[in-house]
């Protein structure tokens, strides 16, 4: 007989043929070695356990959106650094130190851990930047009962022209040529600062269309460059180009706060935009290291952002021995927190800060108002703090002193304040007030309850929102990990308007309830803005909404990883859950942030027609992956794709009975 082939089909195996030969395959007959068949084999992907990271301790994310709400675009890179002492403490999503890769970010969504949370918190400051944008900062707090956080930061367009319905902020970048206009022409040069021929300045003027913001705002600013400026880097070293200007002026919406009816609110404010919030803490005396800081509140009579950069992205940080001069002008509806007079005719910055400060008969310290005083309209002649803001360290520090001057136009909206500038950043004109009398708030802090119109603790997506003239303090769905209580940080010491806001309709019922409430009434299911001569007054207290969602829709979550070529493997991986940070957008906007081990549960509206989506992390890399969602109880999950092992592996269970 001829050489022969054993072979093992496939057929043989699945009817569990099978041969047990010892030692050799042999055939003694015709002394033929027969070889054994090949071992079946398959191809196995691995589960990818390997990729799931240790939950730590807490979370926070931060959502940057553009000057309207509106989340940037995913072709946008956005950059976040921590400017607090303890900034190490800040972890990635994978619970590592933080890489350059971490500090980026497209689609405008951070998020980040921290590894241990201590019994007094931990507050991280931050500043965001974005090339096209001006830059704008935060602080978010954590605490042990408050673990999972977030914030949302607001960043305004180098160049901006207001919408119909948009809030007052308007934004322009100019080449100084461009500015000098007919019959002027401009050079620069290292040795000689800026050159102007036909001129002694030039000058650009961002005023608010009248017509856009009509029962809204008034306002603008011009920014005046004069003959010789020299231009300085941070390092003082002097630009060897000329640069382009950008101005961006924010108004303060005090005709808004005078007109508005209780039952609506702006959902998209100017003041949302302010640098750092509005309730922040300052140093009474930036030169005295000793110095108590002080909690408290701006109100603001409006803020520019002012910009000189050249061709090779380098920025003026000041003029040396120099100055421009900016001119703003301010709603005559601006309210005045410590109305003082200044009656001389000297307006230098030395002259009204003895005047401002004096000793017995000054109200301010600093820029800072030190008294109680009864609130009123500003008015000609009255002083006006100037604050400025370095954005690489994200505070606010107080500069000189403006006087209030009457409009060339008597019958203009708005009086004028000029101030000379030697540096340049965002330019405030601020009263600063900080917390006088606070027995009543814990560590200038208060805590309330919310209940829905059925009495039951609240699950409604309702932002909470402080409002004065010249002053609004949002805190957003997404700001409390509870949605049944607020918290506020510094309250204003000053009167305000309560509201609870819901796509942009307040929902606040009269009832406000609590040991020290002395405002509200009744329920009777009508919206109402609640006023708070002392906001600490709501501390303990509850807030009632005139809704309750139709039903509460609990829906199962679970972030996992699943194999992205289990289409190449014969035995494909099953899914592995894994920690993430995910964020809920209801109806295009951020609501509310979560940091699970696992599966987790979103809580829907019932009977809400607005869309949901869920923006959530690869916790090892920062990849975002954006999912809409279903307002039913039905589970899903959500997939993180990352690439797993096939390896050839033996076919198993094939043995027959």
């Amino acid at each position: 007989m001829g050489n022969k082939q054993f072979k093992l089909t496939k057929l043989a195996l699945a009817l569990g043929v099978t041969v047990s030969l010892a030692g050799c395959f042999s055939d003694n007959d015709n002394n033929v070695d027969i070889q054994p068949p090949p071992e079946p084999t398959q191809k196995v992907a691995t589960p990818p356990t390997d990729q799931v990271v240790e939950k730590q301790a807490g979370s926070f994310s931060i959502v940057v959106t553009d000057s309207q709400g509106q989340p940037l675009s995913d072709d946008v890179s956005a950059t976040i650094s921590f400017t607090s002492d303890n900034a190490a403490s800040v972890l990635s999503t994978a619970g590592a130190a933080l890489t350059d890769e971490d500090r980026a970010a497209t689609g405008g969504s951070f998020a980040f851990t921290v590894g241990a949370i201590p019994e007094t918190g931990l507050s991280f400051d931050f500043v965001v930047t974005a090339e096209g944008f001006l830059s704008n900062s935060g602080t978010v707090e954590i605490s042990t009962t408050e673990t999972d956080v977030a914030d949302q930061i607001r960043l305004t367009a180098r160049t901006l022209e207001q919408a119909e319905d948009a809030a007052p902020i308007i934004a322009a970048t100019s080449t100084l040529e461009d500015l000098a206009g007919e019959g002027v022409t401009t050079s620069y040069s290292a040795d000689g600062g800026l050159a102007i021929e036909g001129a002694d300045s030039i000058t650009l003027t961002q005023d608010l269309d009248a017509e856009k913001n009509k029962n809204k705002a008034a306002g603008g600013v011009a920014v005046t460059l004069e003959n010789g400026t020299v231009f300085r880097d941070a390092d003082n070293n002097v630009l060897e180009s000329v640069p382009t200007l950008t101005v961006a002026y924010f108004a303060n919406e005090a005709t808004r706060s005078e007109s508005e009816q209780d039952g609506v609110a702006a959902q998209d404010s100017s003041l949302d935009a302010f640098p750092g919030g509005l309730a922040l803490t300052v140093a009474e005396d930036p030169n005295n290291a000793d110095d108590t800081a002080r909690e408290g509140s701006f109100t603001t009579g409006g803020f520019v952002a002012i910009e000189l950069v050249d061709e090779n992205g380098t920025k003026v940080d000041n003029f040396g021995d120099g100055a421009i001069k900016v001119a703003m002008k301010v709603d005559k509806k601006t309210i005045n927190t410590c109305p003082m007079t200044y009656e001389g005719d000297d307006l230098s910055a030395e002259a009204v800060a003895a005047v401002a400060e004096a000793e017995g008969t000054g109200l301010f310290a600093n820029g800072v108002c030190t008294q109680a005083a009864d609130t009123r309209q500003v008015q000609v002649n009255d002083i006006f703090p100037v604050w400025s803001y370095d954005e690489d360290a994200g505070k606010w520090s107080f500069e000189s002193y403006g006087v209030v001057k009457a409009d060339a136009d008597e019958n203009a909206a708005t009086h004028d304040v000029a101030v000379s500038v030697n540096h340049l950043s965002y330019w405030n004109l601020d009263f600063f007030t900080y917390i006088i009398d606070a027995e009543k708030c814990d560590d200038r802090r208060l805590s309330f309850d919310i209940v829905d119109a059925n009495d039951q603790p609240s699950q409604v997506y309702a932002d909470v929102l402080v409002e004065a003239n010249s002053y609004r303090l949002l805190i957003g769905a997404y700001n409390r990990s509870d949605l049944t209580k607020g918290t506020f940080r510094n309250p204003p010491s000053f009167e305000v308007k309560l509201k609870m806001m819901k796509d942009g309709v307040n929902i606040l019922d009269n009832a406000v309830t609590g040991d020290n409430v002395t405002v509200g009434g009744a329920s009777d299911g009508e919206a109402t803005a609640v006023t708070f001569t002392n906001l600490c007054d709501l501390n303990n207290g509850t807030l009632k909404l005139t809704t309750a969602p139709a039903s509460n829709i609990v829906k199962p979550l679970t972030p996992q990883f699943v194999c992205n070529n289990n289409d190449t493997a014969d035995v494909p991986a099953t899914p592995v859950s894994t920690p993430t940070i995910a964020q809920l957008f209801r109806g295009g906007r951020f609501v509310k942030t979560f940091y699970p081990s696992g599966q987790f549960d979103v809580t829907l509206e019932g009977g809400d027609d607005a869309a949901y989506t869920v923006r959530y992390k690869n916790p090892n890399n920062n990849t975002w992956f954006t999912q809409a969602i279903e307002a039913n109880t039905t589970a899903a999950t959500l997939d993180i794709p990352v690439p797993c092992a096939i390896t050839d592996q033996p076919v198993t269970g094939t043995g027959g009975n």
